[in-house]
């Protein structure tokens, strides 16, 4: 079998990436940092397309983790505190959740309820709140059964929206 470039691809054919000598599985961090870095130069100097480079990284993405899925549940680590190929491989418990409803806590129960009603309200005071695009004067807000004054008069500002572009890239 020929030596394939990190495109899996005969090296000849389309040299993208010298690696001199390694693989990807006995590389360190620094070189694949290094590897990644190439990448992004040939790009920069024009002797790769950005799009078709991004597209090509997010399909390997795609493949590579499609693989890690498949075979975390088929590893077994030979010893605690395993290295190998640079790499430090362990196991430990991921995703732990906690579930208190069944602890029968009558303060964690009143605690809950509270939260789920004050996160209602602050649901609802956003959704009204996001109906605001410039800043607007509003009159002082009345309880009418009581007459209280509950809000005085202000100006209430718009939210503050944040953010950014991003190129999605969704494989077919």
């Amino acid at each position: 079998m020929k030596d394939l470039n990190l495109f899996l691809q005969p090296k000849e054919e389309v040299a993208v990436l010298p690696i001199e000598n390694k693989t990807l599985l006995t590389s360190n961090k620094s070189d694949l940092s290094y590897m990644a870095s190439l990448i992004v130069e040939a790009v920069d100097d024009g002797y790769s397309d950005a799009l078709d480079t991004l597209i090509m990284a997010k399909k390997g993405m795609y493949v590579f983790e499609s693989i890690v899925d498949s075979l975390k549940s088929k590893v077994v680590v030979p010893e605690k505190n395993h290295e190998r190929y640079s790499c430090k491989v362990s196991e430990r418990q991921t995703g732990v959740k906690n579930y208190f409803d069944g602890c029968n806590d009558d303060v964690w129960t009143s605690l809950s309820l509270e939260l789920a009603i004050l996160e209602e309200r602050i649901k609802e005071r956003e959704a009204w709140l996001k109906t605001f695009t410039k800043p607007t004067y509003i009159g002082d807000q009345v309880d009418e059964e009581s007459g209280e004054v509950i809000m005085s008069a202000r100006v209430i500002n718009p939210p503050v929206k944040t953010g950014g572009i991003s190129v999605i890239i969704g494989i077919k």
